[in-house]
């Protein structure tokens, strides 16, 4: 074979920088092993000019030392894939079976001698993991502190003398919503008949999280930078199934009422432009009102499905798997517009948030894609694909899921 030519197979196997994905680097070692094995067809005379020989070396060996590095690198990448599916699939069946135990002890607490019941919530305990507390027990240094002498501070009044709305403020803030502010902001007027079910909704979420039997002792003793410093994360708010439109109206809370009323959140052009506005997640209401209390930080679901982060976030915190809920597109765009307008900042930590919202568009034989939200240049973007999101540098966005913990009106917890 002739030394152009030789040079020619070589040159027609360029390295890609920065290929990273498996299929990439398998395709490139099978690409470097056919260019090598090319060299040597149609060849069969022996090479008498050894420069030539050892030139042609020389231009092989990089992609040989390449072809070796490559092939290092993707047999633990193998193994290590197939372990990681093996683990989700273990993760799924352990915090299912947990889920079903818990269920029967509960069931059958009546029965079984209360032994035996501690006994097996001891062994659940600890094999429970814990992903994100929502419970803080430990005493805040300022609740710890040499009391002043009365005549110098005003002592604080007791947390649980205090109207209701009152309290939730004295804790979290302006990080509760409170109901006047949420009609303020959505420009609505709540009925005489919904207004008593919604402040009952509110009554029913102190008892749920404030009730919990680690707060109890910080709230007999009237320890509030403690329960401050618990829901330091955490908001509170309605989430209205009306809103006023633009033109006045109340109608129903949609993605597509949210724009016409807070257009400056979303990417500015018209709704033809927009690649979701025909389909029916955009007109989907939020169909019932509840209370929600909201974290900032997001679950990372880099390598666990949405649905086990929730369970286990459920878990740790010794929530009905139903109350931890996955938002839909609406609920966690409603969500970010209204914490922004209450506390002129952003809440949320940015991430591709995997919303339960999905689609399939017509004709098309793909399956159905996810619906993903996260800011950029100061907008909320809305995104739909299929799988999951990958970070890297240039889009340094973590696919996460944000939890939302959902207390219905009129429910009975």
């Amino acid at each position: 074979m002739p030394e152009e030519e030789i040079q020619e197979q070589i040159e027609e196997s360029p390295i890609e920088p920065g290929a990273v994905s498996l299929d990439d680097l398998k395709d490139q070692v099978l690409n470097f092993s056919q260019k090598i094995i090319n060299l040597t067809q149609n060849y069969n005379d022996r090479v008498e000019d050894l420069e030539l020989a050892q030139e042609m070396a020389q231009a092989i060996k990089p992609f040989v030392d390449r072809i070796i590095a490559i092939n290092q690198l993707l047999n633990p990448m193998d193994r290590i894939l197939a372990k990681r599916e093996q683990i989700e699939k273990l993760q799924i069946d352990i915090a299912e079976d947990l889920a079903k135990v818990e269920d029967l002890a509960e069931d059958a607490g009546s029965e079984v001698e209360g032994v035996a019941i501690n006994e097996l919530q001891g062994e659940i305990s600890s094999f429970k993991r814990k992903d994100r507390k929502l419970v803080v027990n430990k005493v805040d240094a300022g609740d710890t502190s040499p009391s002043v002498k009365p005549s110098s501070k005003k002592k604080s009044p007791n947390l649980l003398d205090l109207p209701l709305e009152s309290r939730f403020q004295r804790i979290f803030g302006n990080r509760f919503i409170s109901i006047s502010r949420i009609e303020s902001l959505l420009g609505i007027n709540f009925s005489a008949s919904y207004r008593p079910i919604v402040t009952e909704g509110l009554n029913q979420v102190w008892n749920l999280l404030l009730g919990r039997e680690e707060l109890r002792p910080h709230l007999e003793g009237n320890r509030i930078k403690t329960l401050q410093t618990t829901f330091s994360d955490y908001a509170l708010l309605l989430r209205s199934p009306l809103i006023c439109n633009s033109e006045g109206e109340e109608v129903h809370c949609t993605l597509a009422t949210l724009r016409n009323r807070f257009n400056t959140f979303f990417v500015r052009g018209s709704e033809q432009g927009l690649w979701y506005t025909n389909l029916p997640f955009y007109q989907q209401p939020i169909a019932k009102g509840h209370w929600v209390l909201l974290d900032r930080q997001y679950l990372n679901c880099t390598f666990k499905k949405p649905s086990i982060r929730l369970l286990m976030y459920s878990r740790a915190n010794g929530l009905l798997a139903k109350m931890v809920r996955q938002k839909s597109v609406t609920e966690d765009i409603y969500d970010r517009i209204l914490l922004e307008l209450a506390l002129r900042e952003r809440f949320v930590d940015n991430c591709h948030s995997i919303t339960s919202t999905t689609y399939k568009l017509k004709n098309s034989k793909d399956g159905h894609k996810q619906v993903y939200t996260y800011y950029k240049d100061d907008a909320i973007r809305i995104s739909g694909k299929n799988g999951t999101p990958h970070w890297h540098p240039s889009k340094p966005r973590w696919p996460g899921v944000l939890p939302s913990i959902v207390i219905p009106l009129g429910s009975k917890q």
